[in-house]
């Protein structure tokens, strides 16, 4: 069946209900983490009923790793490439200061979310784990396509790197909850290590 010009296609409604979900979750989270999130209250930031939701996602894990997988695309393309537009040291230090502002990037209570709920519900354990393994493979393409010597550096090196960036993202989201402070100058110093990392391969070489 045609689709009369400027109305969308049942398949474009249902792709702009789910995005309007995911973006309403996000901000749901960013506030309340995904405990204190309600179905209700996602459902109505995004203009929708409850049933709505249902309609997309069988329930709040499910609609976590789905916010997680869009949130890593957007990282990807949108939000690294603008913290990496300077020279070396300038993204070091960009790249510390997002991690070291007032509020968590979303990008990291996503993280810590998928770790907390796969601890909490065995049953979804699997699924959660692949989230989690889809965000290191993600960060080691990520280090790869934006470290000089990353076409040189062993395969398990770069998942030891990959790993080493995820503790220094959670790492920064425990100082906080610990009430220290997870300034960038803290973040600057551990993120340069896990660079230093390619440069010795590359100089042992």
């Amino acid at each position: 069946m045609s689709v009369e010009p400027g109305r969308l296609s049942r398949a474009e409604q249902q792709a702009r209900t789910r995005q309007r979900l995911l973006d309403a979750a996000a901000a749901a989270i960013a506030e309340h983490g995904l405990d204190g999130a309600t179905i209700d209250d996602i459902a109505a930031r995004a203009g929708y009923s409850r049933g709505a939701f249902y309609s997309n996602f069988p329930d709040k894990l499910a609609l976590l790793i789905a916010l997680s997988d869009d949130r890593l695309a957007v990282f990807a393309e949108v939000t690294l490439p603008a913290l990496l537009s300077g020279g070396p040291e300038e993204q070091l230090a960009s790249v510390a200061r997002w991690l070291a502002g007032d509020q968590p990037p979303l990008e990291v209570l996503l993280l810590v979310e998928l770790a907390r709920q796969r601890l909490r519900h065995p049953e979804q354990r699997d699924a959660l784990s692949a989230a989690i393994e889809r965000v290191l493979a993600a960060v080691e393409q990520l280090l790869a396509a934006h470290d000089p010597h990353g076409g040189q550096v062993p395969a398990e090196d770069r998942a030891a790197q990959a790993r080493a960036a995820l503790a220094a993202v959670l790492g920064a989201d425990l100082l906080r909850h610990l009430g220290v402070g997870a300034d960038a100058r803290t973040l600057e110093l551990l993120l340069s290590g896990i660079g230093a990392g390619g440069a010795a391969v590359q100089g042992a070489r």
